[in-house]
């Protein structure tokens, strides 16, 4: 069933400031185009109030900062951070959370070597092998592979279809979406007279504490050591994590972006969407690298990254602009070069005019 509350008790839930009915009844959240009147949308910008026109939302929750900006024809829920009291909201109104049964099911192989927590839910067709460790309240799911004496830590949830491979060791509170391979041997190959020779892949991947990663996620087993995700790093779908990569604590990684062999990422960095860090290289505190980026220096700590090669943003847009100026100052030198034509010109008719005067 789905649930209700009054407005002005959402507004608690969220820490918001109300400014309508507080006894309208909500039910759910929309986005302003499909709200109903018994639905919270939100606005994260005032620059897109034009939109509060068409909405038949019962409610809006907006920056604290557009307050008295704003059509009066709706109630509003002012927040300083609206994207986090929605979260809120969409949290309150969220279906209740799927419960998995405890214990071993019946398709699951386990080996007999194996420990699993009597809390722990293993799902059909899961496969554990020999020497694993499971832990307290640990989610399998149905179809996921956990390769020999890799360890599991307390709460995490590992979604159906997951690939872990030997040795692997996965933290507490991790989250792992559905078709992520962990542990696959990286890319070690050596080109010589006898063809390519496979270099063994011999190290481990170790996953801290809080993590998450996204669906179709590779990252890699190192060559010797551990390839390493820290703490409450958060990966998007599709990212690629190379061999002997070390990730720092809180760092982003969005879609569809590569890390290759033994780059170090500092602690808090942002790699957005396609961006990709060349191998053996470092990458600073809090560095922000921009979509689609090919960062193939070491960058120091804090720094914003754009284009490819990855430049600072002053020098991104110094070379953009470049041939723009170019093209302005061409235009420019042939107005002067005719200028200039035409005045040797008019210099040299004058001159014949005065020769003219003389010899008469």
């Amino acid at each position: 069933m789905r649930k209700e509350a009054k407005l002005s008790e959402i507004a608690a839930i969220c820490g918001a400031k109300l400014k309508g009915d507080g006894d309208k009844i909500m039910n759910g959240v929309a986005s302003l185009s499909d709200a109903g009147a018994d639905e919270i949308s939100f606005l994260t910008n005032k620059r897109y109030s034009s939109k509060l026109a068409g909405t038949k939302a019962g409610a809006v929750i907006a920056p604290s900062d557009c307050e008295g900006e704003l059509p009066s024809s709706l109630d509003y829920l002012f927040s300083e951070n609206p994207n986090m009291a929605f979260s809120k909201i969409i949290e309150f109104f969220a279906p209740e959370p799927i419960v998995h049964p405890l214990g071993i099911a019946k398709s699951a192989v386990v080996s007999p070597g194996a420990i699993v927590s009597a809390s722990a839910s293993i799902g059909s067709c899961a496969v554990i092998e020999d020497g694993v460790k499971i832990g307290d309240k640990v989610v399998i799911g149905a179809g996921t592979y956990i390769g020999h004496f890799s360890s599991v830590g307390d709460g995490t949830l590992i979604y159906p279809n997951v690939t872990i491979r030997e040795r692997s060791v996965i933290g507490r509170r991790v989250i792992i979406h559905s078709g992520s391979v962990l542990g696959a041997d990286g890319y070690g190959f050596e080109a010589g007279p006898q063809g390519i020779v496979k270099i063994p892949q011999l190290g481990i991947v170790q996953i801290d504490d809080d993590v998450e990663i996204g669906a179709l996620c590779t990252v890699d087993r190192a060559r010797f050591g551990k390839t390493w995700i820290k703490r409450g790093v958060k990966m998007d779908d599709h990212v690629h994590v190379a061999h002997n990569v070390i990730v720092g604590e809180f760092s982003m990684l969005v879609g569809q972006c590569g890390i290759a062999g033994s780059a170090v990422l500092g602690r808090g960095v942002i790699v957005a969407a396609q961006a990709g860090i060349n191998g053996h290289i470092t990458i600073g505190d809090g560095v922000k690298i921009a979509g689609t980026s090919g960062v193939v220096k070491d960058v120091k700590p804090g720094e914003t990254m754009v284009g490819t090669p990855a430049e600072l943003p002053r020098e991104f847009m110094a070379r953009l602009t470049l041939p723009k100026r170019v093209s302005k100052m061409a235009l420019k030198i042939a107005e002067l070069e005719e200028s200039l034509e035409k005045l040797k010109n008019e210099c040299s008719c004058a001159c014949q005019e005065e020769n003219i005067r003389t010899e008469k």
